[in-house]
């Protein structure tokens, strides 16, 4: 058994229909505009949904499937349908300002027709890896400026990758907080548009970013088009965009019998479960080192909080060693099933599922059976493979 710690949201109520609040974040129409958007995208092809049969026989369930966003146009993880998305209402926006048309379209960026006004635009944010990577490679794509925030506990192996993009690195002493403090206060005296949860000139960005995650969840939902649907869904927490993403996706199509959804934090940094707590956006103070480090989040964001509020299930912390064996496990296939790379950030999910597998009290509190049906969201594979070796014992390419 794993030290974890499990809140059952008090406000889920089970067949409540996806209401108006919730259509108001995310919505047919707005994952209709992504899917239009994204999938034009070069590169663009849905990640794998990987069925795991002989983990779900080990699991005492009846079946399991990772969905895995490690090959996500070729950059490592999910972040691409989110930030990336976004992005382009800034590069719209201020094309039009300097030209006067009223649409731009995207092809357009592509070939360069906007690139004296493009040049001079700069994208910019604070990020731990996967943020700054999806920023600088569509900014290298739509030929903008990107300048990234690092605090110095990054490691030097994604400032590299970022920096192979064409972005400009600006390493920030002490922690990620500092480094979002930087980002806004070099922005506010240069002019640069921060992709984040804080947007002053493009107050739209928040929510499309939430939008353009939803693709995750309306992949899930293709893919499973000819089975019955998931039972249960163990994804990734943070602030929460990715997980109200999926949740509000699943929830629209399934209605009010949609998945249980289980949010997964470490348990050094869980704002969403304080926010279950206290009924509302909470905030938690700075947290220590964890394996799960993209996970570390100040605080829930309020747009997802509105889905999640009331649509997820329940809220899960789990200790490190729980993401470092869940690494482990996923790299050693089981039963013939495909073995699995899982990045230490994109462990969570798997780690929770672990940790509730072990655990009969966690199991009856989750409704887990014999006859659940389970999706892990993998949010990213071995975006640091030398971290991922000194973790699994295996170099990511020889999984």
């Amino acid at each position: 058994m794993y030290k974890t710690n499990l809140v059952v949201n008090q406000m889920y109520e089970p067949g409540i229909s996806y209401g108006p609040d919730q259509k108001a974040v995310l919505n047919a129409d707005t994952i209709n505009a992504v899917k239009a958007e994204v999938t034009s995208w070069p590169g663009y092809a849905p990640t794998p949904l990987i069925p795991l049969p002989g983990r779900a026989a080990e699991s005492e369930i009846a079946e399991l499937w990772c969905k895995h966003e490690g090959n996500r146009f070729g950059i490592g993880s999910f972040k691409p349908t989110g930030p990336t998305y976004a992005m382009l209402t800034v590069l719209r926006g201020e094309i039009c300002k300097a030209t006067g048309v009223s649409q731009v379209n995207t092809k357009d960026l592509f070939a360069g027709k906007f690139a004296s006004i493009t040049k001079d635009v700069t994208i910019c944010a604070a990020t731990s890896g996967n943020h700054g990577r999806a920023l600088a490679w569509g900014a290298q794509l739509f030929g903008c400026r990107c300048i990234i925030y690092m605090n110095v506990g990054v490691s030097s192996v994604r400032e590299t990758v970022i920096a192979s993009f064409g972005a400009e690195v600006v390493r920030v002493p002490g922690s990620f907080d500092q480094a979002v403090q930087r980002s806004f206060e070099d922005a506010e005296e240069n002019g640069y548009f921060v992709i984040c949860d804080r947007q002053r000139h493009y107050p739209q960005v928040p929510l499309q970013i939430i939008q353009g995650y939803s693709l995750v969840g309306d992949e899930i939902v293709s893919q499973l088009a000819e089975k019955q649907p998931p039972t249960h869904v163990f994804v990734p927490g943070g602030s929460g965009k990715l997980a109200s993403a999926v949740c509000g996706r699943l929830w629209e199509c399934y209605g009010g019998d949609h998945p249980k959804v289980i949010t997964v934090e470490p348990e050094v940094s869980a704002c969403l479960q304080e926010s279950a707590r206290t009924g509302g956006v909470a905030e938690v103070p700075a947290a220590s080192e964890t394996v799960m480090d993209g996970l570390v989040v100040g605080s829930a964001c309020f747009n997802a909080w509105t889905i999640l509020g009331v649509g997820a299930f329940a809220f899960m912390t789990v200790e490190d060693k729980a993401a470092v064996d869940a690494m482990c496990q996923a790299a050693n296939s089981a039963s013939g099933d495909q073995a699995v790379v899982l990045g230490d950030t994109g462990s969570a999910g798997w780690a929770g599922f672990l940790a509730v597998t072990k655990d009969l009290e966690l199991r009856n509190r989750l409704e887990l059976t014999a006859d659940s049906r389970v999706v892990i969201v993998a949010t990213e594979g071995a975006t640091d493979p030398a971290l991922y070796e000194s973790i699994v014992g295996k170099n990511p390419d020889n999984v």
